[in-house]
């Protein structure tokens, strides 16, 4: 009996340790001061977007493959792990098996996920915009309420940008098509609540009649503030599909506009060697302190149907080219 009871005890000691070290969970890790992992992602992640928080990096980005809401560990090798699924079960709202643009912030110590879907099981124009909570960083998401929170019969409703200004004032900006009524494409916002869940007043548009390189497109919004309280709206335009998919840059007079383009008729951010399309971004500030992004950009092989793939980047804001 004595022996079995020191055997007991050496064992638990053996399996604490080696959960200690081994098989520590993404809450037992040691908290990340430094950057993110900026190794390239040698697989297809559209609309990346990366949440700093407990000390690491979560790396989020639209369906792909079987899962729904793909997401990645950064390691502690300082690269981005392999993705899980992120989303508790399938929102009973959506039509189809994926979610677009997924955008994720922390507010009271809870994470919310902003994702947008279509509706319409024979429709992908059918895209509306919806909510999903987790206590822990990288899920799971356990979808919020039956129905999205923003949706229009106008055209789809897409890529939602969750943010917090300066003051702490919560925002989320997010596109919208109207093909219906033939509208130019807006890109619109509206103040949150204190959870971080509810639009509080009426949206306000940021940005809209999209021309030139943006061939009537303008997506995937992302706001920041600077240090001297400027705030800065980042914006895809162009078809994804093509290199001539770019980033714009535009200057806003407050978090709910409106704004203006920096350079009329030229993106910001366009293709490189090895790096065509770039578009689909997203700003964070890491633990280091840094304004860094997160975007999406073809290889040398533009187009899915010339074997292509939209690989996430993740570089910091003043490697890119200096925002007029």
């Amino acid at each position: 009996m004595r022996f079995g009871w020191v055997l007991g005890v050496v064992l638990l000691f053996a399996f604490a340790a080696g959960c200690s070290t081994d098989a520590r969970g993404e809450q037992d890790r040691p908290e990340r001061t430094g950057p993110p992992p900026t190794r390239p992602v040698a697989a297809d992640g559209p609309d990346p977007a990366v949440l700093a928080a407990a000390g690491s990096y979560w790396l989020f980005t639209t369906s792909t493959g079987d899962l729904l809401a793909p997401v990645r560990h950064a390691t502690d090798s300082g690269a981005w792990g392999e993705p899980t699924e992120a989303m508790a079960r399938r929102p009973a709202w959506i039509g189809q098996d994926e979610i677009w643009a997924p955008g994720v912030i922390e507010v009271g110590g809870r994470y919310i996920l902003w994702f947008s879907s279509p509706t319409d099981p024979d429709d992908d124009l059918s895209q509306c915009i919806g909510l999903a909570v987790s206590d822990t960083p990288g899920g799971p998401y356990e979808p919020l309420g039956e129905e999205p929170v923003i949706c229009s019969t106008d055209g789809p409703t897409i890529d939602p940008f969750p943010w917090r200004a300066r003051d702490g004032r919560l925002f989320v900006a997010w596109t919208e098509y109207h093909y219906e009524s033939g509208r130019p494409t807006e890109i619109r916002t509206s103040r949150l609540d204190e959870s971080g869940t509810r639009l509080v007043g009426e949206p306000a548009q940021l940005l809209t009649d999209p021309s030139g390189w943006e061939q009537l497109v303008l997506e995937n919004p992302a706001l920041f503030e600077q240090e001297d309280g400027t705030v800065r709206l980042l914006y895809s335009g162009g078809f994804f599909f093509t290199a001539d998919y770019a980033t714009g840059s535009a200057t806003c007079q407050s978090p709910t506009g409106p704004c203006e383009r920096d350079t009329p008729g030229t993106p910001w951010h366009r293709s490189a060697a090895g790096v065509n399309g770039p578009g689909g971004m997203s700003v964070f500030r890491g633990h280091d302190g840094r304004l860094w992004t997160a975007f999406h950009a073809w290889g040398d092989q533009v187009g899915y149907g010339a074997g292509g793939r939209r690989a996430p980047h993740v570089v910091p804001l003043d490697e890119l080219p200096p925002l007029p």
